[in-house]
């Protein structure tokens, strides 16, 4: 379960099957609250979403859509797309976090940014999308029948950062695809868990800083009201007292104003007192 609960913590997973979205949603403790046009669920206390999508390229995106539309997701919030994938360079079981994305169809590569990849120990890999089941696997990477079309949607909703695709290999050359059954995929997913909870766990922290890079810092809307700042002097002041509260966390920095200051002096006596 989630360890990070804070104001603007936001989630949603995308899983084209109820086998590969069956422990997230056991381990998030999330409810079915929609049947049609696609399942949906939450927890009822946080918030994180989850949608099965079912599928191929049309359904990613058009269930992404409705998650988006339906939880009123912002641009701040997390989009994970999770699901098994082939291939012929990984073991099966083995978790990778994709780094590139291709597709057949379509002429344009996306790559998640880096800062998805910091703090956690998975393999990373290329994802090529396709439209039909790969036996052959003949390119190094993994495929999958989604991932492109869920981060050409998804990145347009959310902050870059915020989008992740993550994937579980569960079958290679030679497999037999008629063992890979509900149970399979399951316990394929049960035991990554540690290992997904862990680029949640990254996912949020990079949501926090985004957060509060974007929230005006304490005493920011008062200072302005008493003084005329420009665009660019606010910009500094929004430093300037993100800083102060970090270096002075009981220091009132409205102390330090007095009544005939202009705004440049505002700006020098803040930017005196963080130099000392």
């Amino acid at each position: 379960m989630i360890n990070q609960n804070f104001e603007g913590m936001s989630v949603r997973w995308v899983i084209a099957l109820k086998a590969e979205a069956e422990e997230i949603i056991k381990n998030y403790a999330l409810e079915r609250v929609v049947t049609k046009p696609f399942p949906v669920y939450k927890n009822r206390d946080i918030d994180i979403w989850l949608v099965l999508s079912g599928i191929g390229q049309i359904n990613a995106v058009a269930a992404t859509t409705y998650l988006y539309v339906k939880s009123d997701a912002s641009d701040n919030t997390i989009w994970i797309n999770l699901g098994i994938v082939g291939s012929r360079n990984f073991k099966v079981g083995e978790l990778v976090q994709i780094d590139k994305i291709t597709s057949n169809d379509f002429p344009d590569n996306h790559y998640p940014s880096p800062a998805t990849f910091k703090n956690n120990n998975v393999e990373r890999s290329n994802l090529i999308t396709v439209n039909k089941p790969e036996a052959l696997f003949e390119n190094d990477g993994v495929y999958d029948m989604e991932g492109y079309a869920f981060f050409s949607f998804a990145k347009k909703i959310a902050s870059y950062e915020l989008v992740s695709v993550l994937k579980i290999i569960s079958d290679i050359p030679g497999t037999d695809i008629s063992k890979i059954d509900k149970i399979a995929v399951e316990r394929l997913v049960l035991k990554k868990m540690p290992l997904i909870e862990k680029v949640l766990e990254n996912l949020l922290s990079l949501q926090e800083i985004l957060l509060l890079q974007q929230r005006n810092p304490n005493y920011f809307d008062e200072i302005c009201q008493q003084r005329k700042f420009s665009f660019s002097q606010k910009v500094t002041l929004k430093k300037y007292l993100t800083q102060w509260q970090s270096r002075f966390p009981m220091r009132n920095p409205l102390g330090e104003i007095e009544q005939k200051m202009t705004a440049s002096q505002i700006l020098k006596r803040f930017s005196d007192n963080l130099l000392r």
